[in-house]
């Protein structure tokens, strides 16, 4: 019988103090952004403790993302202020100058190290599941056959 294996915590994590709830909840405003943007649950609120949790082990593992998290919380609201709720985080899921590698602006790394991220906890909780999806959380459920419904999300469909 094998002993679990200890969780990986950067040793400098552990100097942080826990991430302030404003950062939450504009953390949460922007993974329930997403999950109406893109369509991948038809409701964020059951995932509120998971995305904390993904957030605190991100923290744990890399202490920069608690700086990302704080930033993003700034972004968001600068862009909120600018342009309006909806159509700030619009920007931000399609602005294409927020995809250069390796992130040069706020923006660009707001959209790369938290809501692409975020994007992909959605997928992984079961998301797509408002197009048809029969994911199980992390995986599409079945091949994609010729003559039968694809198991994903297809651009047709979208």
């Amino acid at each position: 019988m094998s002993m679990p294996t200890p969780k990986t915590v950067h040793p400098l994590s552990r100097t942080l103090a826990p991430t302030d709830s404003d950062t939450r909840a504009a953390m949460w405003q922007l993974f329930d952004h997403i999950g109406r943007f893109w369509c991948n649950v038809a409701d964020s609120t059951p995932y509120r403790s998971r995305l904390y949790s993904f957030m605190d082990n991100r923290i744990d593992f890399d202490p920069l993302y608690k700086q990302y998290y704080a930033t993003a919380q700034k972004v968001m609201a600068d862009l909120i202020a600018q342009r309006g709720e909806g159509p700030a985080y619009e920007f931000l899921f399609t602005d294409a100058a927020a995809n250069q590698t390796p992130p040069s602006t706020p923006l660009a790394l707001t959209r790369q190290k938290v809501s692409n991220e975020f994007i992909a906890l959605q997928l992984s909780l079961g998301g797509c599941l408002a197009f048809g999806a029969t994911n199980y959380p992390g995986y599409f459920g079945g091949a994609n056959v010729p003559g039968m419904p694809p198991p994903y999300r297809t651009f047709e469909n979208a």
